[in-house]
């Protein structure tokens, strides 16, 4: 058997084998094989590569690099059971889904490999191949990875996953909204400027005027170095103390690597990933961050922040036109601002994708699960703690939502 596998199910299913890695390549036939090892990886890294340049136009956190990334980060972690799904075509890689088996509650979960870290849920599809074809393929195998069921997360509807189980599963819980801009619409900034609202403009303008009273109001962007590094440090304590104040909780943050995975960003040559930081300042203050990655032409709006003193400016605002004509600068296609919908986004964003999670119950106990617990108890407890004041939610949540190691 292969260096790939560590172990995996063999069996035959209609529509293909479901073999090692290192036999899935020699097949004259469809073959659906796991890769569950860094080495394995690294094994495929130039066909994954190609995958990437074939599939969805918002791959990232399905990227090579960002799988390895978190693998590397997640090495020790008795949590991360990797369960990367390919499919071959007479040994040409034609799919790659990366999921890893997750303990929830006792119950066992098929999901993102890189939850609670990545933003989406996607699959990796070559051109040529139909994504509802590929994942109905697949599915034998995910029924059969051992898991109690399958929880696919925050999958954008128009990606090669979206289109693949928009006709086969239910979303679960609500459906939230990445905005973005689709810069290539416009041919520079000035143009896509113009068609933002009459008032929108007014309004930022006033804003900006306000502030350089006092101070000039500067735009820093860095792709290394003490901005980039102090870029992240800052939302990423900032982010924190605003989901304190707002008594909200996030699982990436409830994780206690999150922190250590985000400080890797700030050496790029690292980790092989395009990473970059965005700064407005007042004088020498900064007064809102965000950084996040650029892969494929799009830019990845991933963590941002803000001086509370200055939340009359609105810096988050004004901050994303900065954002957006820097994206322009950097001859990018589309600015990401990702989930959730928040409506300052809409300030400048004109567009977003639907994004939501799909689940399908593998075994008796999941299904148990998906009912009871997804369905019926997860929302009531939602509305009943958002229903509470910020500190006492804040408080339920360290209580019943404990950090994870």
């Amino acid at each position: 058997m292969s260096a790939v596998m560590a172990k995996t199910a063999v069996f035959r299913s209609e529509d293909a084998d479901i073999v090692a890695e290192g036999d899935a390549k020699s097949l004259n036939r469809t073959a659906i094989s796991l890769v569950r090892t860094l080495a394995g990886m690294r094994e495929i890294e130039t066909e994954w590569r190609k995958l990437e340049d074939e599939s969805g136009e918002a791959c990232l956190f399905q990227s090579f690099d960002w799988c390895v990334n978190f693998a590397l980060h997640a090495k020790g972690r008795e949590q991360d059971d990797f369960r990367i799904f390919t499919l071959r075509r007479n040994g040409k890689l034609k799919a790659v889904l990366p999921l890893a088996i997750r303990l929830n509650q006792g119950i066992k979960v098929l999901t993102g490999m890189t939850e609670p870290f990545q933003q989406y849920t996607d699959m990796l599809v070559a051109g040529g191949e139909n994504p509802e074809t590929v994942f109905r393929t697949m599915l034998p195998a995910l029924k059969n990875a051992g898991a109690d069921y399958l929880h696919l997360g925050q999958v954008r509807k128009s990606s090669p996953l979206g289109r693949a189980v928009s006709g086969s599963l239910k979303p679960s819980g609500e459906v939230d909204g990445a905005p973005y801009v689709q810069l290539s619409d416009w041919p520079d900034f000035e143009t896509y400027f113009q068609s933002v609202k009459a008032k929108t403009r007014k309004n930022m303008r006033n804003a900006r005027n306000r502030l350089e009273r006092d101070a000039p109001v500067t735009h820093l962007v860095a792709r290394g170095g003490s901005v980039l590094t102090e870029v992240i440090d800052r939302s990423f304590e900032g982010r924190e103390a605003w989901l304190e104040r707002q008594g909200l909780t996030s699982r990436a943050f409830r994780d206690s690597g999150f922190a250590g995975f985000v400080s890797r960003f700030k050496d790029p040559e690292l980790t092989g990933i395009e990473t970059v930081a965005f700064s407005l300042q007042h004088g020498d203050k900064p007064i809102a961050d965000q950084w996040g990655f650029i892969h494929k032409g799009r830019y990845y709006a991933f963590i941002a922040g803000w001086d509370q003193a200055y939340e009359e400016s609105s810096p988050g605002k004004l901050h994303l036109g900065n954002i957006i004509e820097a994206c322009y600068e950097a001859g990018l296609k589309t600015a990401d601002f990702m989930i959730p919908a928040a409506r300052y986004k809409f300030t400048w964003a004109n567009d977003a994708t639907p994004v939501c999670d799909y689940v399908m119950p593998l075994t008796l106990r999941g299904r148990i699960h998906n009912t009871l617990w997804l369905n019926l108890i997860r929302p009531l407890a939602k509305q009943v703690a958002y229903a509470m004041p910020a500190g006492l939610r804040s408080l339920l949540f360290r209580i019943v939502m404990p950090s994870k190691e």
